[in-house]
């Protein structure tokens, strides 16, 4: 453990809680400014989804190779790297001349903001005694539904009032802000030792997570199974190559020789594939078949990630004193009855908003039950070495369940229904059973990942 006053750990846990923050505020705040960004640019809708998907492929893909370039230059050069990448692609995204430009200082954010993931919880775990990770990688999980909840209301409002590139030029200086606060703050890097990079490793990755994950996001188009298919066998021979390279990019033995480590990661990927469309599939449900307009539905939909807010911390806390196995398998058990009782909603029902806020009660609860408490687990699983193999692999795993609960939903939606855009009156009753069967599919997620939760092996005996 470094020589770090307790007044600099403080501030060191602010400026990467906003790095960890960008994240969800990149990716939220311009769901509401992508229509003017159409006009301006002349953009179809469909290629407008581009501005999301290509920004979180380029975050997935550069997350494992880039846990690589963290130990080679240390901690605190790749967060501040990642802080300064982030502020000038958001500068230059203001002066973009064509949508193609965009694109590209977009995908640029994605890549910075890979760097704020990957280290952000491996410096944490690294000035922070144990009886207080928990704790701290709570505050840190906080920030992620601080900007879920927050991306969507600030992005509006800032493209209402000044226009969607004052969103680009607010995000420069508060990321800055975060590098120039760890970087005084932060006396002593951290590297380490890395033998020579995997190319080959790093290529099959790269493809692998670009046509699983793009399947995935795409998987009510014409060919995007097969895609997504290719993918997921493209990456088990990355994960065979790995196997056999005598310089890994991600060490594979370690999901096969730490089953602590291994089965929280498991169980993190489904706790993601079962609840993160839950919020696309109620509020569709709240506008269409509940009859509210967008700001009542939005009122509604605010009440589960404040839960998370308070809550979450406090799980984190609790999981410094007591195995996380409990808290982790009871949030997995909160949210299965989360989830079958939203695939009870119908189409008659006298009090919608009441019923759908009690499920958020329990889905809610059982997010801040697990999130904290697992990530700080699977931290806490391996050495220092693997500290920011670690935290990439969180960020891995959060981002691929988020594709397959999207792909469930979307699936759904697109079998029942055929698509959003003909979700009218006549369609209801087929959208409440694409809704039912969807609910149901992730509550069965959510029980595979109660055994993985509960079943993660004994903790390492690390001093």
């Amino acid at each position: 453990m470094t020589e770090i006053t307790k007044k600099q750990q403080y501030l060191i846990l602010l400026a990467t809680s906003l790095g960890v923050l960008m994240n969800p505020l990149l990716a939220s705040m311009l769901i509401l400014a992508l229509p003017n960004i159409g006009v301006e640019y002349l953009v179809s809708a469909r290629d407008l989804g581009w501005m999301s998907t290509a920004y979180i492929l380029a975050n997935a893909i550069c997350l494992v190779p880039g846990a690589w370039f963290v130990d080679k230059i240390g901690y605190k050069k790749s967060f501040v790297a990642g802080t300064l990448i982030v502020a000038v692609t958001c500068l230059l995204s203001v002066f973009a001349p064509t949508y193609p430009v965009l694109l590209a200082f977009r995908i640029a954010s994605g890549v910075g903001v890979s760097l704020l993931m990957i280290t952000s919880l491996a410096i944490l775990t690294r000035i922070f005694p144990k009886e207080k990770r928990g704790f701290v990688i709570g505050i840190n999980t906080t920030m992620v539904y601080v900007g879920l909840t927050l991306g969507p209301f600030l992005g509006g409002i800032l493209t209402e009032t000044l226009g969607w590139k004052s969103i680009f030029l607010i995000m420069a200086p508060v990321v800055l802000f975060s590098g120039i606060m760890l970087a005084l703050c932060m006396k002593t890097e951290f590297t380490l030792p890395v033998k020579k990079f995997d190319g080959i490793g790093a290529l099959l990755y790269a493809v692998s997570m670009l046509t699983l994950m793009y399947g995935l996001s795409t998987i009510t188009d014409a060919g995007s199974i097969f895609l997504a298919g290719f993918g997921l066998i493209l990456f088990a021979v990355f994960v065979w190559y790995e196997l056999r390279s005598t310089h890994p990019l991600l060490h594979v033995r370690l999901f096969f020789e730490n089953k602590r480590f291994a089965r929280s990661s498991y169980a993190a990927l489904l706790n993601y594939a079962a609840v993160y469309a839950v919020t696309y599939m109620v509020s569709l449900y709240l506008q269409s078949v509940g009859q509210l307009n967008a700001a009542e539905a939005g009122m509604i939909m605010l009440f589960q990630p404040l839960i998370q807010v308070v809550a979450t911390p406090v799980a984190g806390k609790i999981s410094d004193k007591v195995d996380a196995k409990y808290l982790v398998t009871g949030g997995m058990i909160l949210t299965i009855v989360g989830l079958l009782f939203l695939s009870g909603l119908g189409l008659s029902m006298t009090n919608v908003a009441g019923y759908i806020m009690i499920t958020q009660v329990f889905i809610a609860l059982g997010a801040a039950l697990f999130s904290a408490p697992n990530t700080s687990t699977i931290m806490g699983s391996v050495a220092p070495a693997e500290y920011s193999m670690a935290s990439s692999v969180v960020s891995v795993v959060r981002q691929a369940g988020m594709l397959i609960s999207m792909a469930v939903c979307m699936a759904a939606v697109s079998v029942f229904v055929g698509g959003t855009d003909m979700l009218g009156p006549d369609m209801y009753a087929e959208f409440v059973e694409a809704l039912r069967v969807s609910m149901l599919i992730s509550a069965g997620i959510a029980v595979a990942g109660v055994f993985f939760s509960w079943f993660r092996g004994p903790a390492p005996d690390r001093k």
